[in-house]
């Protein structure tokens, strides 16, 4: 896998060269009423070199060698796979190469499963920067951060190394934490039934009520539940915690006890246990959604890009940057965007085969296509069916 310097006075802020790869899909029937498993078997194909580049509003883009770009919008073409095409995924990864470096010699083993969660971390990452752009979306805002923040980590293993996702320090509290205080000699609970929690959405302190907290604490529900109890642990028993990870706790805490309790998490969509209420945030809860998903961003976007490092060329004395791999090149153009300034938007044509996400200016509101072709498409179907409702 060959590594690329970008001369920094260039149009294109940052390049890197790869190879494309050959597929192969593995489908084992694991147990009756089971669904089969997908294994991926991949290999680098040497005598396929690409080069990508990354220019501004054009984004990440494969290059010929003469430099003009061949195919524009990468990032654009993963974030309009299907969830759960595993077939396009490997049509996407054929012609651009896998995220990470794989042999050129021996097939390397994927599990299909898990490369589709990798990509929707990346899916999420941008969805999430979209609904904090212009007009914010609390709901969207929610659904990526809250996904970000519970997935439990992945990791590929590949004869070059082991890769993983971003491990949030929340994310590792409220799948283990389990500790509650000991409220047995507290004179306030003696007092009043209740005790104080230092809370930074609700400050100085909220009371919880010692029956409510003597109910969860003896809960054995499994599965989500038993993430909320963690929660609650890590609530009323982490009050030293540092004032970022106590603001991501206060928050969704104070979330799932007035709104509903998480079920199931996707990038997409939240479910809840019995239900939920309609979303009514609070100014509070706001402020501190806001808070939280800009950390989540931030540690999502720099543990991505952490190999990305500065190199000063010795051949020509100009400043370049060193990539090792797709999804740092990826990660790298979601860190071009403008905050508040760029999104991704998705093209209205149903039928697009262009760009059906294209980096578009967040005050374009009246931007919904993702060219003109499209546009008049889409102007002629609704011709054609304006007729056939007349006749």
């Amino acid at each position: 896998m060959a590594k690329k310097f970008f001369d920094g006075f260039m149009s294109s802020l940052f390049e890197y060269d790869s190879y494309a790869c050959n597929f192969e899909k593995d489908i084992e029937n694991v147990a009756p009423g089971q669904p089969p498993r997908t294994t991926l078997k991949l290999i680098a194909q040497q005598n396929q070199p690409i080069h990508f580049s990354y220019a501004p509003q054009k984004g990440l883009n494969l290059s010929g060698s003469a430099g003009g770009a061949l195919v524009e919008n990468i990032l654009g073409k993963l974030l309009a796979i299907p969830d759960g095409d595993i077939d396009a995924y490997i049509a996407f990864f054929t012609d651009y190469g896998f995220l990470y470096p794989v042999s050129q010699t021996d097939y390397e083993a994927v599990d299909a499963n898990v490369l589709m969660e990798l990509v929707n971390r990346i899916k999420a990452t941008v969805m999430l920067m979209n609904s904090i752009a212009a007009k914010k979306n609390y709901t969207n805002i929610l659904i990526g951060t809250t996904y970000l923040l519970y997935s439990e980590p992945i990791a590929i293993h590949l004869s070059t190394g082991e890769y993983s996702t971003c491990v949030h320090e929340f994310t590792s509290l409220v799948h283990r934490y389990s500790q509650f205080p000991n409220m047995s000699r507290n004179q306030e609970v003696f007092d009043t039934k209740k005790f104080s929690v230092a809370d930074t959405l609700f400050p100085p302190f909220y009371q919880v009520d010692i029956e409510y907290f003597n109910q969860l604490r003896g809960s054995t529900e499994a599965g989500n539940m038993r993430l909320f109890k963690n929660l609650f642990a890590m609530y009323t028993g982490l009050t030293d915690a540092r004032e970022e990870l106590r603001t991501v706790i206060d928050f969704f805490f104070h979330y799932q006890k007035e709104v509903g309790v998480f079920s199931d998490i996707g990038y997409r969509k939240i479910r809840y246990l019995n239900g939920k209420q309609p979303d009514n945030f609070t100014d509070e809860m706001k402020a501190a959604l806001l808070k939280i998903a800009n950390i989540v961003l931030s540690e999502e976007i720099n543990y991505n890009i952490a190999g990305v490092h500065p190199r000063y060329s010795t051949l020509d004395l100009k400043p370049a940057w060193e990539l090792d791999n797709l999804i740092q090149a990826l990660y790298f153009s979601i860190f071009y965007m403008k905050p508040g300034v760029e999104i991704y938007k998705r093209c209205k044509n149903p039928t697009c085969k262009r760009d059906v996400y294209f980096l578009v200016n967040a005050t374009a509101t009246n931007k919904e296509y993702c060219c003109p072709k499209c546009a008049n498409a889409a102007a002629q179907r609704r011709s054609r069916e304006r007729k056939l409702s007349q006749q």
